[in-house]
């Protein structure tokens, strides 16, 4: 036998030992009774619910933003993880027929120096803003409203768009499930 055929011999076993390997990340270990209760690991699997193929280090970027956004803003976590649900699916590129950008939606006009792709300015300045929602209209449906349709046309007591409707129903929906857990 020559030495090109053991060569091939040696190659062709050796491809099917790393063929045999699983392409995918195993599957992560099924939760206790202990990680089923806490806040990270219940934003971690709403997220992923959303976005199944989120790197590690984005949904990392992303809790981290969120949980800084709460902290700073004094905005329960859960909230904001469900309007960011809400505005982009948890897609940081996400950009609405009005131009809203990232992951919190924010208008350009909003945008002060910072990337709007990057988690968490995105995140900080959304939660900013909701803040300042939650301060001028002291209700969290209506600050969500506001978020979604401006303050403006919230202040006036109109009636709410239908696509203002849904959004808040749909951000307060997330929101009570998450409360739940």
């Amino acid at each position: 036998m020559g030495w090109r055929l053991l060569l091939v011999i040696f190659f062709a076993l050796g491809g099917l030992f790393l063929c045999s390997q699983p392409l995918l990340a195993p599957e992560p270990p099924q939760p206790t009774g202990k990680q089923e209760n806490d806040l990270l690991f219940q934003i971690e699997l709403f997220i992923r619910h959303y976005q199944p193929a989120l790197s590690q280090a984005d949904l990392d970027e992303i809790i981290l933003g969120i949980l800084e956004a709460s902290e700073r803003h004094k905005i329960d976590p859960r909230l904001i993880t469900s309007l960011i649900a809400a505005e982009s699916g948890f897609r940081k590129t996400a950009v609405s027929r009005k131009g809203a950008r990232g992951l919190t939606q924010v208008m350009p006009d909003k945008i002060n120096g910072f990337d709007w792709r990057e988690a968490r300015p995105n995140i900080d300045c959304g939660t900013a803003y909701l803040r300042k929602m939650l301060d001028r209209f002291n209700s969290v449906p209506l600050a969500l409203a506001a978020y979604n349709a401006g303050p403006t046309r919230i202040a006036k007591n109109e009636e709410w768009p239908r696509e203002t409707r849904f959004y808040v129903s749909q951000v307060l929906t997330n929101y009570e499930n998450l409360l739940k857990k």
